[in-house]
């Protein structure tokens, strides 16, 4: 299945940053509280939290004397003295970074900013590690890395997309073009799957709205000959997002 279409369920899910959340706190508990389409309003549990001492820092993030929470998630390890919030969905305490509740590990904390971000993803880097998301690319050079776009970056030795190597990807000559097509000097790749068949030196896109293409030995539709077979690898890959949610 190809990427582009995970992300388009992701963020079918996942649309907004505000999605009516706030905490509650009962006697018995404290509750995470938000609208969902499906469902209407739903009400998670926070794991372990503390009536008594629990704050809410900003409305998707929390704490107690004890813990700290990404809306109903626990975030383990945090320290509940020092956490705040920075853009959503990222926070911080005097230890390292989480994003979406997951820690960073950042090597350098008193040096890492976000580089580049939206509500879904965010490229980051302190002196010393660049990160995607709460993937750290220990591969990346820090010295040439920049960002391309919220999906994409590169340094002298390398493209990342998603914070993965791109293989066979060449860095000084690597542009995302538009609707999905990428290229540099030999290759060509739609939504960051290669295009094998394809003639880089022959290659043009017709109408980058719907993924019309052709180089010498024909068309080209969203990446694929027309009449080729199309890989149907959904059903796995879709229960595997529904995971991220809620937000």
């Amino acid at each position: 299945m190809k990427k582009w279409i995970l992300f388009s369920l992701l963020a079918l899910m996942l649309t907004s940053c505000d999605d009516g959340g706030e905490y509650v706190v009962h006697d018995d508990g404290v509750y995470y509280s938000y609208w969902t389409f499906s469902f209407g309003t739903v009400s998670d549990s926070l794991p372990d939290a503390d009536p008594a001492t629990f704050k809410s820092i900003v409305k998707w993030l929390g704490r107690d004397a004890k813990h700290a929470y990404f809306k109903a998630r626990l975030i383990e390890g945090a320290d509940p003295a020092t956490i705040k919030a920075d853009r959503y969905p990222v926070a911080r305490d005097t230890r390292d970074v989480y994003f979406y509740g997951a820690a960073l590990h950042v090597a350098d904390i008193a040096t890492f900013k976000i580089l580049n971000s939206d509500d879904l993803h965010m490229w980051a880097a302190d002196s010393r590690c660049v990160y995607y998301d709460s993937l750290r690319v220990d591969s990346a050079d820090r010295a040439t890395f920049k960002v391309v776009d919220i999906f994409v970056g590169k340094d002298k030795n390398h493209v990342y997309r998603f914070g993965e190597i791109l293989p066979e990807a060449d860095p000084a000559t690597y542009k995302e073009d538009t609707w999905g097509y990428a290229t540099d000097k030999n290759h060509v790749w739609y939504y960051g799957d290669l295009l094998p068949d394809v003639d880089r030196a022959t290659f043009v896109i017709d109408d980058a709205e719907s993924g019309m293409a052709h180089d010498k030995n024909g068309p080209i539709e969203a990446g694929k000959r027309p009449g080729a077979d199309v890989d149907d690898d959904t059903t796995e890959v879709e229960y595997e997002i529904v995971e991220e949610v809620p937000r």
